[in-house]
């Protein structure tokens, strides 16, 4: 399922946002209301006095029947404020005594408005149809009495409309400059917090075992960086430094427990190949003492009869060729019980297992086990740390003599058989180890791999042998497995790559 992802910013600056609009809509909704309730109250108040003016001076030129001086007091009225668009006085009977308009007043603007009683004006909205976008509100106050006079007076709206327009737009401005400074504010903490946290993410994406000091040579390194520096203003932490913190401690905790498990991981690694050269003491023990009883033969008859040119050259080749066999075998028991580096070099594969053999030889002949070796890649070379894989392979040899031994023990008429086929399967090579030995039960074929685990008797294993190849093989990107079945034998298979 696709899941959205929002980068930090993306958040900040939405939910910087949603709040800064909503607060605006808010507060627009809120100084509308407030400041159009305060400017109508103000200017109803302005055109009530404007009205009510007119409505008292025009009373004495209204019994005067003085025409002329009421327009006069009009146009008096109308200099008083630029925003008066028209005033005009009616007598009780509705006719018009004097007017502001160039020619006559309109009749629907005569009947529009009447005040509701002598003390009350009466205020009318209309609209200006002679001029678009004019608003106006329409006063009437009677003079003295509606039976006397009516004054009228017609202010127009669009300043008060103007001025609540203006605050408004002021309002939005200041809310458009609070937005602005929001997401810089959300462009500036996203990125003081998610360059730490982001490179954070990465290390522990990509960090690994061999690259712990990189890791924390690049967060040492990030911790001087400006946008590290910024966070760390007057030198206060917060979570963020604290994580940076135990991460870096975690790291070195990581990396000193790595160089713990090298550690443990040579002497295991030493500690089985000690304990696959006990096992093979005694074959070890005949190989060298069959030469030495020789030579010592040879000696005896020299001493009988030193004479003898021709004897003495046969003895001493015989002798020779003796002494050559035990400086192979120590010279084979020493390279195999060496410690050595995990160096990877090309090596060749079939001779990896023909050297492993030639330490277990003594006990396949001593059992009478026939072991094959059947090479179909025909000297191909792969790239493995040979010790280390000469001693897997003397380890899956042992185990397979040793099962192999246990069945003959149970039945003298079995006839032992170990078989190694190394493969060509294309980039990797296989390397099948299989015997008719006792097998493995199903429930214990998954634990083979275990430490300490074994299926031999008290004594006679250590539990790590299979445990130590399979790191081994797995160090060089290969694979190890076991398919077996108890009373019919057993298979390793070793499935390494050609080239790392």
């Amino acid at each position: 399922m696709f899941t959205a992802r929002w980068s930090l910013f993306a958040k900040f600056a939405f939910g910087i946002s949603l709040t800064v609009i909503l607060f605006g809509i808010i507060n627009a909704i809120i100084v509308r209301n407030s400041v159009s309730s305060s400017l109508n109250e103000e200017f109803e108040k302005r055109g009530y006095f404007i009205c009510r003016a007119l409505s008292e001076q025009s009373v004495s030129y209204i019994l005067s029947n003085d025409q002329a001086g009421l327009n006069t007091l009009i146009n008096e009225i109308l200099a008083i404020d630029r925003t008066i668009s028209y005033a005009f006085v009616l007598d009780g009977n509705g006719e018009i005594l004097a007017h502001s308009f160039r020619e006559n007043v309109p009749q629907g603007l005569i009947d529009l408005n009447m005040p509701p009683d002598d003390d009350n004006p009466g205020i009318v909205s209309i609209t200006d149809s002679q001029r678009p976008g004019v608003y106006l509100r329409d006063f009437s106050m009677a003079a003295m009495s509606a039976e006397m006079g009516i004054a009228r007076v017609g202010i127009m709206e669009n300043e008060i409309r103007e001025q609540l327009s203006s605050t408004i737009a002021s309002l939005w401005l200041m809310v458009s400059f609070f937005l602005l400074f929001g997401l810089l504010a959300a462009l500036f903490f996203s990125y003081t917090i998610s360059r730490p946290l982001k490179l954070l993410s990465e290390q522990s994406a990509r960090i690994g075992m061999e690259n712990i000091q990189e890791g924390l040579r690049e967060i040492r390194e990030a911790a001087g960086k400006p946008y590290y520096r910024i966070r760390r203003l007057f030198g206060i932490s917060d979570e963020i430094d604290v994580l940076f913190e135990s991460y870096t401690n975690m790291l070195k905790r990581l990396e000193q427990a790595y160089k713990d498990m090298n550690q443990l991981q040579k002497s295991l690694l030493q500690s089985e190949k000690m304990a696959s050269i006990g096992t093979l003491t005694a074959g070890v023990a005949h190989e060298i003492n069959n030469p030495l009883a020789g030579i010592a033969i040879g000696l005896k008859r020299l001493e009988k009869d030193p004479g003898n040119t021709r004897q003495i050259k046969t003895y001493i080749a015989m002798m020779q060729e003796a002494l050559s066999r035990i400086e192979q075998v120590i010279k084979d028991l020493l390279a195999f019980s060496r410690k050595e580096s995990f160096q990877v070099k090309p090596a060749n594969a079939a001779e990896l297992v023909r050297q492993s053999l030639k330490l277990a030889l003594y006990r396949v002949k001593s059992e009478n086990i026939a072991c094959d070796l059947k090479d179909e890649t025909h000297g191909l070379m792969i790239e493995v740390s040979p010790n280390r894989m000469e001693q897997v392979f003397l380890n899956i040899i042992i185990n397979a003599i040793d099962s192999v031994t246990e069945k003959i023990n149970k039945d003298d008429s079995v006839k032992g058989r170990v078989e190694i086929r190394i493969k060509d399967i294309g980039d990797s090579v296989a390397f099948v180890f299989e015997d008719n030995g006792v097998g493995i039960k199903r429930e214990s074929v998954s634990k083979v791999f275990d430490p300490f685990f074994t299926t031999k008797d008290v004594g006679k294993g250590t539990g790590l042998g299979l445990s130590v190849s399979y790191q081994i093989v797995k160090d060089h990107g290969g694979d190890i497995r076991l398919e077996s079945e108890e009373g019919l034998g057993s298979k390793f298979i070793v499935i390494l790559p050609k080239n790392r």
